[in-house]
């Protein structure tokens, strides 16, 4: 037997223990469920009282994972390890900052004196510091001046202070705090209340959750503006999405951001144009076709039979969406446009986005919906890598092939962070020759192969950053900020309503993108909300950094 068909009997092999291996998964979910099904439960877990049996219940709890993940064929795809570089160890930090001023010094004596000996002579003081908090309700009553005009029969009473609002029981401050504990420290509305109440603030849990929807709502052109400064002015835009949830509805929480900002959206789809809207700031859709429709017509396979109908209807001027809609019912018929109505009206709107000053380069996923937004996409090399990670051979001699690619696949995406640290035209046709090298690689192992294919095939989305060095490798930060949705969605399940997604929404893009500016995100939020307005805006903020 010679080489070839030894590779191809492993190959062979491989695929069949890939197959056992989800049918295995499969049959354990069915026993699962059908266990379930008869009130049954599973053995519990409960741990042991002494060190000892800490240990050996530990020991027992690994071999269990690792039995689970031969079993199942999962496995951990972090690639951090692969992706970690040394850094020098930092000094270790000081408590508190040297220069902060002493809000209160206790002096303590020593006690009986008189015991110690007569030549005792005081040489001054040990100094040690503590920080404390204090946190005090207080019931404030404001009195206005009344003054009555019988002249005018007129009565003048004196403005209410910055900090208190007509005809509410808590002052902006409080208001304030009260947003942050449940927004910036994902405390709960029932949390939240009993925080409050424990400190001797008479509220309900009703109360907190209007407080917070009604600032979100105040808010929500600031939160706008964020977003839409971003995308203009970053030289480039990161996006991923997570599930949300509306009323125990399945939606979808969109991130957007780069080096100035991040902004989140609750919205029902993740499609293509609905993407597009957020791109755009939610401007009413518009419709265009011309010769450029017709080829991403043709990108969105739609049938010629189709297209060839629309010639009459070319145009350079965009359309509402009722009148591009009216057009299309006149010149096709009823069931070819009721069959391609979605895809007409989405490429009919890319076309029209694209004839304008659309966005350069958008750092995503693989994911189709991101295709045609930008001049260009980047990939992210965590996610490919990631696949790699997801193959799982059974077979030694397959491992130690994706082992020995997976540090080939490493040690070049390292070669390009340290390109984008000094790039050069040499250096970048260099990489280009050695991203040809490297995923042209034929190990004999065809799982592996075909994923090495698959990503050669994406050579122009992972190589964005010779020609744009300023573009990230990854997806981490919008990735990193997804997890925000996710810990909420963990805390409180879901928002109750569209008021609520919006000021989840609001709140969750001030407090990061204040985190991006190096801005205090909780003197924000309490500067805006106390009407007080010490602190620059963000958006003319992000504006200031971007033309520094």
């Amino acid at each position: 037997m010679n080489k070839s068909e030894q590779a191809l009997l492993l190959s062979t092999v491989e695929l069949l223990l890939q197959i056992l291996s989800t049918h295995q998964q499969e049959i354990q979910l069915l026993k699962d469920e059908v266990n379930r099904l008869k009130g049954e439960q599973g053995k519990p877990n409960i741990p042991g009282n002494t060190e000892k049996q800490k240990e050996t219940k530990d020991k027992e709890t690994k071999e269990q994972t690792d039995l689970k993940i031969e079993k199942e064929g999962t496995k951990n795809h972090s690639s951090e390890e692969e992706r970690k570089e040394e850094k020098p160890r930092k000094k270790k930090q000081i408590k508190f900052d040297s220069s902060r001023k002493i809000d209160k010094e206790d002096i303590v004596a020593i006690e009986n004196k008189e015991e110690l000996p007569t030549d005792i002579v005081f040489k001054g003081y040990a100094t040690s510091h503590y920080q404390s908090l204090e946190i005090v309700s207080k019931l404030i009553a404001v009195k206005r001046e009344i003054y009555y005009s019988a002249k005018e029969n007129k009565t003048y009473t004196a403005a209410l202070p910055q900090d208190y609002e007509q005809g509410c029981d808590y002052t902006r401050t409080l208001m304030g705090h009260l947003v942050m504990l449940r927004t910036c420290f994902g405390m709960s509305i029932e949390k939240t209340g009993d925080f409050l109440r424990m400190h001797g603030v008479d509220i309900c849990n009703g109360t907190v959750s209007n407080i917070v929807l009604g600032k979100g709502k105040e808010l929500e052109p600031e939160y706008k503006e964020i977003h839409r400064m971003g995308v203009e002015i970053g030289l480039f835009n990161q996006t991923d999405t997570t599930g949300a949830r509306v009323n125990g509805v399945n939606y979808n929480s969109h991130v957007f951001g780069n080096e100035y900002y991040t902004a989140y959206f609750t919205r029902r789809h993740k499609d293509r144009q609905t993407v597009l809207d957020l791109l755009r700031s939610e401007q009413p859709r518009a419709y265009l076709l011309n010769k450029e429709t017709l080829e991403i017509y043709h990108y969105l396979k739609i049938p010629k039979k189709v297209t060839q109908l629309l010639g009459g209807l070319l145009s350079q001027n965009s359309l509402s969406q009722s009148s591009f809609i009216n057009n299309l019912q006149h010149i096709l018929p009823e069931a070819d446009y009721l069959r391609q109505k979605d895809k007409l009206l989405e490429g009919a709107y890319l076309a029209h986005y694209q004839s304008g000053d659309w966005l350069t380069v958008l750092v995503c996923d693989d994911a189709p919906q991101y295709k045609l937004l930008a001049v260009l996409i980047a990939l992210c090399w965590i996610h490919i890598g990631r696949h790699f990670k997801k193959i799982n051979p059974k077979i030694k001699h397959h491992q130690e092939l994706l082992a020995d690619f997976l540090k080939d696949f490493w040690h070049f995406y390292h070669k390009l962070k340290a390109y984008k640290k000094t790039p050069s035209y040499e250096e970048a046709r260099k990489l280009d020759k050695d991203f040809d090298y490297l995923f042209s690689r034929k190990t004999g192992f065809d799982l592996l192969d075909q994923r090495i294919a698959k990503t050669k095939a994406k050579k122009q989305e992972l190589l964005v950053v010779l020609k744009h060095p300023y573009v990230p490798l990854h997806n981490n930060d919008a990735e990193l900020a997804a997890r925000k949705e996710v810990q909420y969605r963990d805390i409180s399940f879901q928002t109750r309503n569209q008021r609520g997604s919006l000021a989840k929404d609001v709140f969750f893009t001030i407090i990061q993108t204040c985190k991006k500016l190096g801005v205090n995100p909780y003197a924000y939020i309490l500067d805006k909300i106390t009407k007080k307005q010490q602190m620059t805006p963000l958006p003319l903020l992000m504006q200031k950094r971007a033309f520094a």
